[in-house]
């Protein structure tokens, strides 16, 4: 991991040095998104859940932005640099001993959480229960995953202003992301707001698995379509189910750790 970071920095090196040398730019905002970028690799590391997906996300499309510029100015370093981001995401995404380092718990933790008290001692069960997030916790999703989407594309604003195709990349750009982001994360894993918000989507029938990439794209259309109004009956049903849940057979759970009370054994 270590190594693909610092060849990243070599190419946003690079990629700043073109800017300056052949394109007679600003590099502000290059070094901007770079150390972006850097903040994101340490949150990763650090085991931060939704990081992976952030960084990941957003190198392929800094990457397919890479790979835009390049076909329009014909500068093959540029090609090279695109390709190299979107490697470094799907090997972020997909590398087993990334997950295995995400996964890993550190000794002391593990024993803690398999030791268990015997006879006379406390006994504090935990359970999984699931449980159905509140409108107000649902918005909140909402509201990050916006500004989420947002922020990449005044970012791809940002470093296309001087292209002459600004706006066509601003308008797939824009078409990509809403077609894709949400119904895409939904159906395999969780989008930004959600991970944050610690709530996901799931089968109505059977809440431990994912709903299919079909139902995630009906809930969306549903959603999109209605808008606000598609959340009228949460507060009127006991699963808090919107309309565009109960279009697409799906539910929203949040999973909530209960504790048990303490068990002792009395005295004979």
């Amino acid at each position: 991991m270590l190594i693909l970071t610092l060849v990243f920095v070599l190419t946003e090196l690079t990629s700043l040095y073109i800017v300056l040398t052949d394109l007679n730019g600003d590099p502000l905002g290059g070094i901007v998104i770079t150390s972006f970028f850097l903040l994101l690799i340490l949150l990763f590391s650090k085991r931060i859940a939704w990081a992976r997906w952030m960084l990941s996300i957003l190198l392929i499309l800094y990457g397919l932005l890479y790979l835009a510029s390049a076909y329009e100015l014909m500068i093959t370093a540029l090609y090279l640099i695109g390709l190299y981001d979107v490697f470094f995401a799907i090997f972020i995404h997909k590398s087993k001993s990334l997950e295995e380092f995400r996964n890993k718990k550190p000794e002391l933790n593990q024993q803690a959480e398999n030791s268990r008290t015997e006879y006379g001692a406390a006994v504090v069960v935990q359970t999984q229960e699931n449980t159905y997030p509140l409108l107000i916790k649902r918005y909140k999703a909402l509201l990050i995953d916006a500004v989420f989407l947002l922020t990449i594309l005044i970012a791809i604003m940002v470093l296309t202003q001087e292209n002459e195709n600004n706006t066509i990349i601003m308008v797939s750009s824009a078409v990509i992301l809403l077609l894709a982001y949400e119904p895409l994360l939904t159906a395999y894993s969780k989008t930004i707001g959600q991970r944050i918000m610690k709530i996901k989507v799931r089968k109505h029938d059977n809440p431990q698995m994912r709903i299919s990439l079909i139902n995630a794209y009906l809930r969306w259309v549903t959603k999109g379509f209605l808008g606000w109004i598609s959340f009228i009956t949460i507060n009127f049903n006991p699963e808090h189910r919107a309309i565009h849940d109960l279009a697409s057979d799906s539910v929203m759970i949040n999973k909530k750790i209960a504790s048990g009370h303490p068990k002792t054994n009395s005295p004979q």
